[in-house]
Parts: structure tokens; C-alpha cells; sequence
């Protein structure tokens, strides 16, 4: 085993022989009963076990078929609820991370058929359900009674999801709810009423498209709600798990990722921030509390200023004095409502009424190359002229206002630091004689000029890391650059190259190698800022 410090870090391809795991069906049992499972995917036909890292959660292979797995799960009846990642283990290596989830209530099977009518829907009440959409425009209806003035809570989670990526409607199950009730006609004495719908409240880049709905109900009566894709999918992959609950909840979400966000609007923004950010620049952590004001009057920096636009049109002000030139970064946070919805604008205005700085980017746009402009979390300024300056907020229209619209704007000094790291590889499977590279890349932040040095420990037997390059086509500058410094990071990548000596052992289970990320500043290297778990096999060449 041997481990090796680079000067920085992204991931890189695996070969077509790789086992893919797709799907799971259900994804969702009950604590302490045993369930079957399908998982369905690529190369999975020589599956011969499950990789499981959390103790107690027990996974078997049951039956393989060409793509297909049936595995059995177990857990105990004290066995904690949550959401859990498996890997399958074939002959060819081992397989991407699939997520289950374990509950503490009766989870409930679609019944064999179809339930596509009034007469074949599902009869249900409050309860947790699973079931698939087997084929394209199929949808399940489920029939419950409700009464006058009850409010029910309806919840689907998609087994194959999709998040709002460039054409992630189709290429995932993108679920959708709607309520019915009877409302015979002369025509058509069977004929329901929809009563109420839900896609996802907003369709947003990189954000789930999971359905969720909360009802009250008029009168006393028979109802039915209606599952289906959005845009009409449907297979052996899309599986659902239905949550109907009575009275009012909040929405379930998956586990937010533990990887540092920076440049998001819903991050927090603590008062330790400065500590963490010195940290992330290998430096110790002596920075002081940043202090939280209301918004107006005046405030010294380092500060956060709270607010909320609760009525369309407001604006807030509030001031400080900069006593001599300073690099200043402002970030804003959104804890309630983020864009875009509410699209919080950050001014910074002298004592002339000038404009000196605003959270919003001139840039060329994803899809066409025109240049547009939009909004940014994170702002930095070179201050250089001393006296009084007024910071602004305000929503980007003056039409919109609402409790939701609750901000808090860090005015603070500029600290040299690591942002964003990403280790994009879920797996590495490897044949005597192979290498595979990794790549990995991270932002420079606030002009961050130390070094960067990545470590990889718990290598299997016979497996080697070097440093490496790969051929980076050179890119076109952009077109309309502005002032790019102040709004976006400087990113850089390193490669890492994973060989294996030729009589190096074949592995019947995974080893978790751990790729560690940490700054060196001053010829000192400060602490790990980044971290991921990646499963190795070394496996017989296919």
C-alpha cells in the first residue's frame, strides 16, 4: 500500500465493461421485515454480492438474470431509519452507489395489474406505498375517503430521478400528483374532477422534480389520486414510493451533500465563517465572531445584515465606514426562499451615490453564447477608497414581497482559501497490468495562491497512485469577459494515475481507498478540507 501527496485534483471514465447499477424496486422497506428487491442496470449479470458499509443493514443476492438482480434485505427490528447507499460486487468489479431507504412503518406493495380506472384503483388511506410505472403513459390511481375540512399530505419519491438537468424529464422519472373526485355527468356517470395537482412547485437546474401536495378537503367524500410521469415516461426503472399522511407536513428531502457549497444562496453563513474560510486556507483559526445586525442604521465589519422584503418594493439600507482601503467579499444567504423566486440585489453605493459593486454578473449565456446578465451569491471588491458606504438590498422586481424573503448579507474581508472540491469518481475497478486516471479539480477563492496537496490512502495490494496529465483542449476566451475575477473562482484540476502492478491479487470484495484534499501554505500543510470514500477492486481482465 502505498500513498502519495500531489500539488492538487477531478475524475475521469470507467471502461464499457463496468457493472452499472440503474435502479431499485422498491427502494423502500419496513425495520426488522425482510424484502425482495430488483435492481436493474448494465453488466450485472455476474453479480455475486452486495457491499454494504452500514452494520446491520443485510443485503443478499437471491437470483442474477441478464441485467437483472433480485436481492433480499434484512435489518433488525431496532435497526435505524434512513437512507442508505449498497453497491453490487460482479466479476467485472464493483458497481456505482444505489440509495435505499429503511422506515419504521408498514410500507405497502402495489398490488399485481393494472390500476389505470376508478374500478382498479388501489384502495389506500394514510400509509406508505410503493409501485412502479412499468410503461410509457401508464399511470396508478390510488382511492381513499376523506371529510369535510380533513387536510391529507401526499408525497412521491422517484427511484429514478430526475434533477433538472438539461433534459432530465426524459431521461428521468419526474413524478406528478393529482386529486379527484367524483363528478358524474349525464355523459359519463364515471367522470372525475381534478381537484388539485402538483409537478414540483419550480422547475429548477440541479434541484429535484419529486411531487409534493397538500390538500383540504371540502366535504365528505370518496377521492382518488392519480401518479404518473410528467412527460409521460415510464418502464421497468420507474419506481415510486407514495407517502399519504394525514394532517399538515412539511416536505421529506434527501440528506443535503456534506461537500462544501460556496457560491450557493443556502449555505450557511455562521458567525464562525471567517474561522472556516482561514481553515480552508491553511491558516490557524484566530479570526473573530462576525457580528449580526438588523438591517438598518449603522455597523462595523466584519457583519451580517438580516432583513426580509416582506412587501413588493421595498428596499433596505444600512451603512459602515471602511477607514482605509480593504479587499471586501459580500455573500448573500436566502434561508427561506432562494431564486428563483426571491432574487435578493446587493448594492454597494459610496458617499457620492455612486454604485461602486452589485451582486450582478455580465456573462455569456449556457445555451446561446449572448451575453445576459444574472445574479451571483458571492461578490468580491477591491475597496480602496476610505469613508461612508451604504450597503442596499432589494428583491430584483418591484412587484414581489413576502415573509419568505428573508436574507442575511456578510460584508466581510477577503481570506486566500480552498472552495469547491470535486472528486467526481464513484468507483474504481482495475486489472493487473491497468491504470485508470482520476481527476480533481477545486477553486482558488479570493485569490488563494498556495499550494494544494491530495493523498490517497487504503490502497489494495499491488495498486499504485502517480502523478499525472492528461490533453485539455484549449478553450475559446469568453466573448464578453467583464469582470469576471469578482464573480467566479479561478478552478484548476490535477490528475491522479491509479496502476496495478501484474501480479497484483484479484479481490472477491471492494477496499475503500479515501482521496484526501488539503491546502499547504507557508511549507506547512493545513488540515484535510476535503474528503472522498472511493470502493477498489482489482478484477480479472473481461
Amino acid at each position: 500500500m502505498r500513498a502519495l501527496l500531489l500539488v492538487c485534483l477531478f475524475a475521469v471514465g470507467l471502461s464499457g465493461a463496468d457493472p452499472r447499477a440503474l435502479s431499485m424496486h422498491p427502494f423502500v422497506g419496513q425495520r426488522g421485515v425482510a424484502f425482495q428487491a430488483t435492481v436493474r442496470g448494465t453488466n450485472l449479470q455476474e453479480t455475486k454480492g452486495v457491499f454494504v458499509e452500514e452494520p446491520g443493514l443485510r443485503m443478499a443476492v437471491a437470483a442474477t438474470a441478464k441485467d437483472v438482480v433480485t436481492l433480499r434485505v434484512e435489518t433488525g427490528a431496532d435497526f435505524r431509519p434512513g437512507r442508505y447507499s449498497f453497491r453490487l460486487v460482479t466479476a467485472s468489479g464493483v458497481s456505482n452507489a444505489l440509495t435505499m431507504q429503511i422506515v419504521d412503518s408498514t410500507v405497502i406493495a402495489e398490488p399485481d395489474g393494472t390500476h389505470e380506472t376508478v374500478e382498479t384503483a388501489i384502495p389506500a388511506g394514510p400509509g406508505l406505498y410503493t409501485g412502479l410505472i412499468a410503461k410509457k403513459g401508464e399511470s396508478d390511481y390510488y382511492a381513499f375517503d376523506a371529510k369535510a375540512g380533513e387536510t391529507l399530505t401526499f408525497q412521491v419519491l422517484s427511484g429514478l430521478p430526475s434533477i433538472g438537468a438539461p433534459g432530465g424529464n426524459a431521461n428521468g422519472f419526474d413524478p406528478s400528483l393529482s386529486i379527484y373526485e367524483e363528478a358524474g355527468s349525464w355523459f359519463d356517470p364515471k367522470r372525475l374532477r381534478r381537484i388539485a395537482f402538483n409537478d414540483e412547485p419550480l422547475w429548477v437546474l440541479g434541484r429535484g422534480t419529486d411531487a409534493f401536495l397538500k390538500h383540504s378537503f371540502e366535504k365528505n367524500a370518496r377521492y382518488f389520486v392519480r401518479l404518473d410521469a410528467f412527460s409521460g415516461q415510464g418502464g421497468p426503472t420507474y419506481a415510486y414510493f407514495l407517502r399519504i399522511l394525514r394532517g399538515s407536513f412539511d416536505e421529506e428531502k434527501p440528506p443535503g451533500k456534506p461537500d462544501w457549497e460556496e457560491r450557493t444562496y443556502q449555505r450557511p453563513l455562521t458567525s464562525d465563517r471567517l474561522n472556516e474560510l482561514a481553515e480552508r486556507g491553511g491558516k490557524a483559526r484566530s479570526q473573530k465572531s462576525v457580528e449580526t445586525y438588523r438591517m438598518g442604521g449603522v455597523f462595523k465589519l466584519p457583519a451580517v445584515l438580516e432583513g426580509t422584503i416582506g412587501r413588493a418594493g421595498e428596499s433596505h439600507q444600512a451603512k459602515f465606514v471602511a477607514e482605509g482601503p480593504q479587499d471586501i467579499a459580500i455573500e448573500v444567504e436566502t434561508p427561506d426562499t432562494a431564486p428563483p423566486l426571491f432574487n435578493p440585489v446587493v448594492r454597494l453605493i459610496d458617499q457620492k451615490g455612486e454604485e461602486v459593486v452589485t451582486n450582478f454578473f455580465a456573462g455569456r449565456g449556457a445555451c446561446t453564447g449572448a451575453l445576459n446578465k444574472g445574479l451571483v451569491a458571492k461578490t468580491i471588491f477591491p475597496l480602496r477608497n476610505p469613508g461612508e458606504y451604504t450597503v442596499e438590498v432589494r428583491d430584483l422586481t418591484a412587484d414581489l414581497g413576502e415573509a419568505g424573503f428573508r436574507y442575511r448579507v456578510m460584508i466581510r474581508p477577503q481570506i486566500a482559501h480552498l472552495g469547491k472540491v470535486i472528486v467526481e469518481e464513484d468507483h474504481i475497478n482495475l486489472a493487473p497490468g491497468g491504470a485508470k486516471t482520476v481527476r480533481v479539480t477545486f477553486d482558488r477563492e479570493e485569490d488563494f495562491r498556495g499550494a494544494v496537496a491530495v493523498a490517497v490512502e487504503g490502497l489494495p495490494e499491488g495498486v499504485t497512485v502517480l502523478a499525472a496529465a492528461d490533453f485539455e483542449p484549449d478553450k475559446d476566451p469568453p466573448m464578453h469577459p467583464g469582470k469576471r475575477e469578482r464573480y467566479v473562482p479561478r478552478t484548476e484540476r490535477t490528475v491522479l494515475a491509479f496502476a496495478v502492478a501484474d501480479g497484483a491479487p484479484l479481490m472477491e470484495t471492494p477496499k475503500v481507498a479515501r482521496v484526501t484534499v488539503r491546502p499547504v501554505v507557508d511549507g506547512k500543510p493545513g488540515v484535510v478540507i476535503a474528503s472522498k470514500q472511493i470502493p477498489m477492486m482489482v478484477v480479472a481482465k473481461p
